[in-house]
């Protein structure tokens, strides 16, 4: 099993957020439900805007499992009872690319790094919840939490295949932003708000 976010991530989630999840229990899985929709729609449009790097033969198969979460947790909210629906948006996938390069191909190489940090909170906040989660989520969120590992895993492996040089000091000035962004108060539970 990877270990790469406890590396890359710059602090742990907040006791505050476990605390309101636990309570926001709808909102944690409708939410989660829209994430991996949305990163299914990253893993694509990073293969329709950068096509001459073949990134088809490792980010479909992404794509794919993302999707098939997705309609997992569709499954799960109808299970618990509760209901899909749109919900605002946060601003923390937001906050990062505000963060990012505007030219290539220094954007792509951030939105490597940033599509990592994003995998990697969510692999945290799974392992997070999962001593306090009901028996009827525990496992479910345990099998999602080895493939977040992957995931985030193969964002920086694709960096180095393709540029050949060191991430490490480029995320770690991203993990910085991403940190402050979790660490302060927010109005808006998300499952990657801050508290």
């Amino acid at each position: 099993m990877s270990n790469t976010w406890e590396i890359i991530l710059s602090s742990p989630t907040p006791q505050a957020w476990i605390d309101r999840a636990l309570k926001s229990l709808d909102l944690l899985l409708i939410d989660h439900a829209h994430c991996e929709k949305k990163a299914a729609t990253s893993a694509i449009s990073l293969i329709h805007k950068y096509p001459h790097f073949n990134l088809a033969k490792l980010l479909s198969p992404l794509a794919r499992e993302e999707l098939l979460h997705f309609e997992q947790v569709l499954k799960l909210i109808e299970k618990q009872g509760y209901q899909y629906k749109n919900l605002k948006s946060g601003k923390y996938a937001q906050t990062l690319y505000e963060s990012s390069s505007k030219t290539e191909p220094n954007r792509l190489k951030d939105t490597l790094i940033i599509c990592s940090l994003i995998e990697a909170r969510s692999c945290e906040r799974f392992h997070a919840l999962i001593p306090h989660l009901p028996n009827s989520l525990k496992s479910f969120y345990s099998k999602l939490y080895k493939a977040e590992a992957r995931h985030c895993d193969i964002y920086l492996d694709l960096y180095s295949k393709i540029f050949n040089d060191d991430w490490s000091i480029r995320l770690k000035e991203l993990s910085a932003v991403e940190s402050t962004f979790i660490n302060q108060k927010d109005k808006l539970f998300r499952f990657h708000s801050g508290y």
